[in-house]
């Protein structure tokens, strides 16, 4: 086959498999390197045996396995597959639907040497692991089928570090995996894997480190990991929480090999920081190596690659260093923190300088100082983890500040250290690191151009070879010592691997010379002072080939041999025995009948020189014998003249050489000959003749004949050395004035620089500070031919000028500095010359005081980005460009040419804020301006920007809120669009996106308008190419940027622009007939996509046509009620539209008039009496039917009427009430789109629902004790934690309690929320404590009456699931159903308001339940729109309230709508104010409840209303800050229970109050209700004609309900697990029980979650959000709660009419709701089982996220009064446990006793 062939071959292979080994012509071309072209290389292994040598290379969805010569042997495919992060493995479309094709990252790529395994770990299926074989990657040893939770090793993002390692530990010495992870999910971040037993990859049955606090805020980033004796090591960079900047640090961290529980566990800080404070954090790849101390023995190095951290961003930066620790002494640190945490409490001299880390609750100790030795590795009783304060500092060694350094390798060799570092532009950098701290850089290696080295740049085994991985994997030696071919070279690679081997005459290593340990026999090539073995001097250089002498080399370093050995010398082949000397050796020439011929070049050769002058210009020491025309070495020829040699001395003869023409063949011929000359360019020929030499015919004499040549030599230089002389050279010579650095008069052709057409001005500048210091320039001609000649002869303006003598050119130019001037001048520039004469200038100098007069604006922020201008006079004085602006320190960079009265320049940012003064610079002068500077304000801040949407065509206006905003100068807003293909999804951070974005960004701008906290920005317009683009939205505030999608809750998008159709559809040119009264409709398409129906001008002529709605679809809009003002006849005006920067014209609008009627005014009249006459008709028919009518009929008629006229009401009353309920809702949920919903934080949700009814919770009392006891105190109560993780205790104490009878069931749920608090931190053992008691309390039922189990608080257990539900439903409240719950709340308490409530009953219109119904059909004015002017005299805000509320409950009203967007612990009390009506300019009053005017009647006085005090429709009232001094209100915190309305007895003069009905009187009407007789005769015919108000009120509330119902028992998104786990628990212990009956396990679920937690959420909303519910919301929500309760149930409820109305209301509903129950709670069983170690992890989550939130000393300190109370029966309970008595626990609890109340014990 040919062999063009073989190629096209392995190329087109190569193209299949996607993958070659190459040699391609690259700087590593000699190297072999691993391609592969559809994948990205990311981790690398090599085989443990040397001998093998086998490469493994870890990959996206793909693993290698390679040769030593990286010939691929096998590949396997390990992606893409499908998965989802969300999701746990096996995945399935049932279990996860929203899995898609994932590609696999290989995350982790290690080699087990103790099992010859290979183990690889994926980021798919949640980072589960698998192990392969060594010998083919394609054969998978193990993997889990069904992996747990404890089994997920990797990170589940490519993004997020792993690092590993492999070694023997534990007693058996089994191979474990060690790894370190970054933050994906609740996985810990270090933690000990099995690898030898079941369940393999689990850390189940090994270690993991405990992280109590928030992971995902500390943001680990790890490196690395390696094994040092008995401990493992990681390196990793985190955020310092205990910073207040949070700064990223970079930690090292230790834990014995053998500590199954990391007790041993401490980190300490690394830092890297230069000698300019410049802080390299983020640690990049580190590893450990050996180098050469001071001493003779090798020290143990960390050597670590560290970067810069972006600003605002963990992102590592291209500044970065190489730093060296010494690993002892990072040993050293580690033991140091941990001895003062086992025995100094972790301080030393007075500070902090160990702690504990994680947010862990343990804390340093004074533990016996033999504990350092007894437990070097910790035990149960240390504190861990443990954490240094201080850090291990270092200064870089190396630094890198444009490419960031990514790997590092340590090699040693010969008691050398060098370090090989990747960057990330593709270099490979050899550094050597000396033993007295020598750090040198002696080769850059380009690998990959632009492409960075991977941290895992690997030595082989033997150090020999080096694997550098990019995209390419490369192979290649440490060191290429072979390349070098000779001694110099060698040398000259400055290696410190390499060295000549002198007698073997190669390039090598020491090792490998054979004789290299011997001195002067290996050259070290990085010795500065080493020298090739070369021959200094030779004495004689040279001689002839006729003579023979002795030849003397001087050869330093020459290499002493051994016996029997000798040199010789060559000379060509002839050899010549060298004798050696002191300084080399010495030979004898060759004899000269030996002597070889030599060649032209060759050393030692005389050259036949037949030309005289190649004779005497040779090196040889030639002579030239002009008679015999020949070249010889003697110095005398035998006659005529000689010649000497130029080289050796002058010739005495002064006879020289001069040859024009060269040879030429002369044939015998008869011919004629010419000479040829070329002179300068010029040809010229003259008559030659030619003849014979008679003693040699052979050779011919040429005579030229004499001819007479001119030349002209012109030199442009000699006397034009300035310009203007240059320019007057006669053109034919081609000179000209060549400009650059050394300006010159040179002919044209000869420039290489600009040739100047024009000359400068002859002085420069023009003008100059009158205190001197101005550098002038004079140019000109004849100024002197040397500095001496003027150096005091210049005169500027009559002042002396100071010359500079190194910048001045000959006659041409001079420079000198003025001198001061008193005073403003001006005058020519003069020049004397000695000898010449006196010059003086053309132009004038002006010496000048500039002065500043004023600078605006004066103000900016700190940032910069200003532009000032500084007005004054004379402010162009000397050089523009030695002109500068400064305030205080900081530049002004000027933007436009200096002008005479202005400088404009553009501030810089600034340090610090205040005044600055403001210094014009003139060179080393400077003004300053008078009186005030520039202000540096604090930079300007936007918290909020909104709305987040806008139409294509922009003008839409942003509402930005901030802080400063009225500092900025030209504020702007930009849209940048970029083309989707060109980025990563905005996800990954702007900084990344500005990064990856290409040049095919376009952008728009429009300006904004500013206040001080806000700005008015109206959004550019952008194409329709932004669809399916990504866009950034930012604010341009001078040099400030805001990105939209960082200060709001969504970024920003544009939508389809809306179309509007015209109003006449069948013909748009005539006008659109609008009938008053009615609202206009105009369709169209996408109307509110990005427009709120606020934002919308619809115009009709010049009147405003008020948008009413706005659809999709529909724009409705109310015109005005008359023909607006016609702008042309017909009174026709055109409508529009206008949507932003849209304007729609819609038409002409005609309104409807009555036109004079043209119906015959007799007609008029007669239609008129007709109509009369049939109404007279019609009214005597009825009268005589209903006279003649029966009366029993009368009365049917008029009940069916009744009744009708009830149903029709009530129907329409509920579709009524439901619209505008709906409605308002949805304003309610715009509010809270802004606003957000209240929730409670979960410190106070925990606290409401663990301490129900208490006032203020005990958690948030400090500690009860004295504070020169409080450290003993605190310290006894730590051990009190310590002594409840011991489950025996814990479980004898709560036994013991409640078997005590004066331990009521509200100190069981007491001392339950107390051990919930105090064991917040570890929820799995919290949930193992309840899981025991739990079953306990399942045995006592069992035995008596399963069904009753749970149905009551009554015992701890009991209560502890309470309060374990809460905590673990926690996140699905706010999430999920908080929502729903929250608009139910809303809903009912709207609904509420709308209707009359009675102040004093507590009674309401509007209510579900029927206790509640207000009785009565009142009379009242639905709304009253009163205008609130606000506590600050602000803007008025409208109110709706009520004419018959009283005063309390209109300013509550009032707060409702005013603050409606403010949580209700923030708003202002009704006590502390007083609502004042006030009309006209001085009419003020205060209303209140009760005074002087209130109505008195008998014993009743009723309470004061609007209504009481006329207060009209329409008016204006304040609400304004009471000032009695004895205000009491206790509303704002929080009380459980119900609350009790206004009712009061008699008081001692026997008055009681009443609003709308008298408490104990039956139904009456007051005098002042206009009621009509037939209503007063309804109501007391029916009185339960008022219970359609509770059918009303629940078909208005049914979809909320219904909603809230849904969300609750839905199962169409994933159940919580904790629901899950409990169910299952539940249905295990009736299995176990062998309880059968579905009806018992239905009650224990129902008694368990509806019950324990649903229900009491339901009732008190207050428990979740910040909000007050009122008595009548109580009611309502107590009905919706008994309704889901009897919804849980399964016995059936018979109704009657007997039964409660409030079960009748929801009789319907019930079966409905049932059902879903009975759905709900059999889907959970059908779910996959919740598995302990799932559990496990969420609880383990939930105990970092909430166990800093609550003070569990106090709970501790509340615990231990009932330990006291109790506290006999505890110790006996515990002395007569003998597993009790094993364990210390009594004793332990009187060392606990003693600490805390300071107890006598028997101790």
């Amino acid at each position: 086959m040919p062999p063009g062939m073989v190629h096209l071959l392995y190329a087109l292979l190569s193209v299949l498999i996607g993958c070659a080994v190459t040699w391609s012509p690259t700087p590593h071309s000699r190297y072999p390197s691993f391609l592969c072209n559809d994948t990205h290389f990311e981790h690398l292994a090599l085989h443990p045996d040397p001998v093998s040598g086998r490469v493994y290379l870890g990959a996206r969805d793909r693993l290698f396995q390679l040769s030593s010569d990286l010939v691929l042997e096998f590949e396997a495919e390990t992606g893409p597959v499908t998965d989802s992060r969300e999701c746990l493995p096996p995945i399935s479309e049932a279990n996860c639907p929203m899995a898609r094709r994932t590609s696999n990252h290989n995350k982790l790529l290690l080699v087990d040497p103790y099992r010859n395994e290979l183990i690889s770990c994926g980021s798919i299926h949640q980072g589960t692991c698998q192990k392969r074989s060594l010998e083919n990657v394609g054969t998978v040893l193990f993997s889990a089928e069904r992996p747990v939770d404890t089994q997920y090793v990797a990170a589940n993002d490519p993004d997020v570090s792993t690092v590993g390692l492999v070694v023997l530990a534990g007693g058996s010495k089994q191979p474990v995996l060690f790894v370190g992870r970054g933050y994906t999910s609740s996985q810990p971040p270090i933690s000990t894997r099995n690898l030898a037993t079941e369940p393999l990859f689990s850390y189940e049955e090994t270690a993991k480190l405990a992280v109590a606090g928030r992971l995902s805020e500390y943001d680990h980033h790890f490196v690395a990991s390696f094994a040092h004796r008995t401990h493992v090591y990681f390196l990793f960079y985190r955020r310092d929480l205990k910073l207040p900047s949070r700064e990223y640090r970079t930690y090292i961290s230790r834990v014995c090999l053998d500590d199954s529980a990391y007790y041993s566990y401490v980190e300490v800080p690394l830092s890297c920081r230069s000698a300019a404070a410049k802080n390299y954090n983020l640690l990049q790849a580190v590893r450990v190596g050996r180098s050469q101390g001071d001493g003779a023995e090798e020290e143990e190095i960390l050597l670590g690659v560290f970067s810069t951290r972006l600003t605002s961003s963990s992102k590592p930066s291209e500044e970065s260093a190489l730093c060296m620790f010494s690993l002892h002494e990072l040993d050293r640190r580690i033991n140091a923190t941990r001895d003062l945490c086992y025995t100094k409490e972790g301080r030393t001299d007075g500070h902090e300088a160990a702690y504990i880390e994680y947010e862990v609750k343990s804390n340093c100790a004074n533990l016996p100082e033999n504990t350092l030795n007894a437990y070097p590795c910790g035990s149960d009783h240390t504190p861990s983890p443990m954490a240094s304060r201080l850090a291990v500092e270092v200064e870089p060694i190396l630094d890198s500040p444009s490419a960031r350094l990514t790997a590092v390798a340590v090699s040693v060799r010969a008691g050398h250290t060098i370090a090989f570092l990747g960057d990330s532009k593709g270099n490979l950098h050899k550094v050597f690191l000396g033993p007295d701290g020598e750090v040198e850089e002696y080769a850059i290696i380009p690998i990959q151009p632009n492409t960075p080295i991977s941290s895992e740049l690997t030595l082989d085994q033997s150090e020999e070879f080096l694997y550098i991985m990019t995209s390419t994997k490369v192979k290649r030696p440490v060191a290429e010592c072979h390349e070098h071919l000779d001694c110099q070279s060698c040398l000259s690679a400055h290696d410190p691997y390499c060295g000549w081997c002198v007698l073997e005459g190669r390039c090598g290593q020491q090792g490998k010379c054979a004789r290299g340990e011997q001195a002067d026999q290996w050259l070290w090539s990085f010795d500065m002072e080493q020298h090739c073995l070369t021959v200094q001097a030779l004495t004689p250089s040279n001689i002839s080939r006729e003579e023979s002498k002795s030849i003397s080399l001087s050869i330093p370093g020459l290499p002493r041999l051994q016996d029997g050995e000798s040199y010789s010398c060559f000379f060509k082949d002839s050899p010549s025995p060298a004798t050696v000397t002191e300084t080399g050796v010495t030979c004898p020439s060759p004899d000269p009948q030996r002597v070889p011929t030599v060649r032209p070049g060759d050393v030692f050769s005389l050259l036949s020189l037949g030309s005289c002058r190649g004779c005497v210009s040779s090196r040889w020491g030639c002579n030239w014998c002009v008679q015999q025309h020949m070249c010889t070495y003697k110095a005398v020829c035998e006659q005529g003249v000689i010649i000497y040699n130029e080289n050796v001395s002058q010739s005495p003869t002064g006879y020289l050489c001069v040859c024009l023409c060269s040879c030429v063949y002369l044939s015998e011929q008869d011919l004629e000959y010419e000479c040829v000359l070329v002179i300068e360019g010029q040809t010229v020929v003259v008559d030659a003749y030619v003849e014979k030499d008679e003693m040699n015919p052979s050779l011919f004499d040429i005579t030229c004949q004499h001819h007479q040549v001119t030349l002209t030599l012109y030199n442009c230089s000699v006397g034009r050395s300035d310009c203007s002389r240059c320019h007057t050279a006669d053109q034919k010579y081609g000179c000209v004035w060549c400009g650059g650095a050394q300006s010159s008069c040179v002919h044209k052709e000869s420039c290489s620089q600009h040739i100047e057409k024009t000359c400068p001005a002859p002085i420069e500048p023009l003008s100059g500070l009158i205190e001197g210091g101005t550098t002038l320039t004079v140019s000109g001609s004849n100024l002197g031919q040397k500095p001496q000649d003027i150096l005091r002869s210049v005169i500027v303006a009559g002042v002396s000028c100071k010359v500079i003598p190194h910048l001045y050119e000959i006659s041409s130019r001079i420079v000198c500095t003025t001198e001061e001037n008193g005073a403003e001048s001006s005058g020519h520039v003069s020049v004397e010359v000695p000898g010449i004469g006196f010059g003086l200038s053309s132009q004038t100098f002006s010496y000048q005081n500039p002065e500043l007069e004023a600078v605006s604006p004066q103000r900016g922020p700190r940032a910069g980005g200003t532009s000032l201008t500084i007005t004054g006079r004379k402010l162009l004085t000397g050089r523009a460009s030695d002109i500068s602006v400064l305030l205080d320190d900081v530049p002004c960079r000027i933007v436009l040419d200096v002008q005479e009265g202005s400088i404009e320049c553009i501030t810089g940012a600034s340090n610090k804020t205040g005044e600055h003064r403001v210094t014009v610079r003139y060179g080393s002068s400077e003004r300053n301006l008078h009186g005030s500077g520039f202000y540096y304000t604090s930079d300007p801040n936007i918290t909020q920007a909104m709305p987040s949407k806008s139409f294509l065509s922009g003008g839409r206006l942003i509402y930005v809120a901030g802080h400063n905003l009225d500092v900025v100068q030209e504020p702007r807003i930009r849209v940048t669009m970029f083309p989707s293909n060109s980025i990563s999804r905005r996800k990954r951070g702007s900084r990344r996106r500005r990064r990856n974005r290409g040049s095919n960004q376009t952008a728009q701008k429009t300006p904004c308008v500013n206040t001080s906290s806000l700005l008015l920005c109206r959004t550019p317009a952008v194409g329709p190419q932004v669809i399916g683009a990504d866009i950034q939205v930012e604010f341009l505030l001078d040099n400030l940027r805001f990105d939209f999608s960082s200060i709001s809750q969504s970024s920003f998008t544009y939508e389809l622009n809306p179309t509007l159709h015209p109003l006449n559809h069948h013909d748009p040119s005539q006008p659109f007939r609008y009938k008053p009264g009615s609202v206009i409709s105009v369709e169209g398409e996408n109307l509110d996509l990005a427009i709120f129906k606020e934002e919308v001008v619809a115009l009709i002529g010049e009147g405003v046509c008020a948008v009413k709605t706005l659809t999709r679809n529909h724009l409705y809009c109310e015109p005005p009620p008359q023909q607006p003002s016609p702008s042309n006849s017909h009174g026709r005006k055109r409508e529009g539209v206008q949507m932003g920067n849209l304007n729609f014209s819609l038409g002409r609008v005609q309104y409807d008039s009555l036109s004079p009627s043209t119906f015959p005014m007799e007609a008029q009249i007669g239609v008129g009496v007709v109509a009369s006459l049939v109404v007279l008709i019609v009214v005597i028919i009825v009268l005589i039917y209903r006279r003649k009518s029966k009366q029993a009929l009368r009365d049917y008629k008029k009940v069916q009427i009744q009744l009708e006229n009830l149903e029709t009401s009530v129907r329409d009353r509920c579709k009524k009430e439901f619209t505008d309920l709906m409605t308002e809702m949805m304003d309610m949920s715009s509010d809270l789109v802004g606003s957000g919903i209240p929730f409670l934080d979960y410190k106070m949700y925990a606290e409401r629902i663990f301490f129900p009814g208490h006032r203020e919770s005990p958690l948030r009392r400090d500690l009860d004790v004295q504070d020169c006891r409080r450290a003993t105190v605190e310290q006894g109560l730590v051990q009190l934690s310590n002594l409840l993780n011991s489950k025996l205790f814990l479980t004898k104490f709560i036994h013991t309690l409640e078997s005590q009878r004066t331990f009521s069931p509200r100190d069981r749920a007491y001392v339950a929320s107390l051990l919930t608090v105090a064991l917040h931190g570890k929820l799995e053992y919290f949930t193992d404590i309840l899981k025991t008691l739990l079953n306990d309390l399942v045995e006592q039922y069992v035995a008596k009456n399963p069904k009753l189990m749970l149905r009551r608080t009554e015992t701890v257990v009991e209560k502890l699931l309470t309060n374990w539900m809460s905590i673990c439903l926690y996140a699905f409240l706010r999430d999920s159903a908080g929502e729903c719950l929250y608009m139910l709340f809303r809903a009912i308490k709207h609904q509420v308001d709308k209707g009359p409530v009675d102040a004093v009953t507590g009674k309401a219109k509007y209510t579900l339940n029927d206790n509640r119904l207000l009785r009565e059909d009142l009379e009242y004015r639905t709304l009253v729109r009163l205008v609130f002017v606000g506590l600050n005299e602000t803007q008025p805000v409208a109110a709706k309230v009520l004419d018959c509320d009283t005063i309390t409950q209109v300013k509550e009203k009032i707060l409702d709508q005013v603050y409606k967007g403010t949580s209700y612990s923030h708003r202002p009390h009704t006590d502390s104010l007083d609502l004042e009506w006030r009309s006209g300019v001085a009419g003020h009053l205060i209303l209140s409840d009760e005074d002087l005017t209130s109505v008195v009647q008998g014993s009743w006085k009723r309470l004061n209303t609007l209504q009481h005090y006329k207060v009209p429709d329409g008016a204006t009232v304040a609400l304004v800050p009471r000032h009695s001094k004895h205000i009491h209100h206790d509303n704002h915190d929080y009380v459980a229970g119900e609350k009790t309305p206004m009712l009061e007895d008699a008081d001692e003069g026997g008055v009681r109050l009443w609003h709308l009905v008298k408490a104990s009187e039956e139904p009456e009407l007051p005098k002042h209700r206009r009621g009509s007789l037939r209503e007063r005769e309804r109501a007391k015919a029916i009185p339960e004609i008022y219970l359609t108000r509770l059918l009303s009120m629940k078909g208005t509330l049914q979809k909320f309900v219904d909603d809230l119902f849904t969300v609750i028992l839905s199962t169409s998104r994933p159940v919580p697990l904790a629901v899950k786990y409990f169910f299952d628990l539940l249905d295990d212990q009736a299995a176990h029980h062998s309880i059968t009956d579905a009806e018992t396990i239905h009650i224990w679920k129902t008694n368990s979650l509806p019950l324990r937690f649903w229900i009491n959420i339901v009732k008190n909303p207050q428990f979740i959000f910040d909000v007050q519910a009122s008595d009548n919301v109580d009611a309502v929500l107590s009905v919706i709660a008994q309704t889901f309760m009897d919804s849980c149930t399964i016995a059936e409820h018979k109704l009657g009419r007997d039964s409660p109305i409030n079960k009748l209301l929801y009789a319907r509903d019930i079966p409905r709701y049932k059902q879903m129950v009975e759905r709900y709670y059999a889907d959970i069983r059908q779910t996959i089982s919740a598995s302990d170690q799932e559990m496990n992890s969420a609880l383990a989550e939930l105990s970092r996220n909430y166990s800093g939130e609550l003070n569990y000393l106090v709970a501790l300190h509340e615990l231990y009064k009932y330990i006291n109370k109790y506290y006999d029966q505890i110790i006996t309970a515990l002395e007569e446990d003998t597993t009790a008595q094993k364990m210390q626990l009594g004793y332990r609890l009187q060392q606990i006793a003693a600490a805390v109340e300071n107890k006598v014990t028997d101790l």
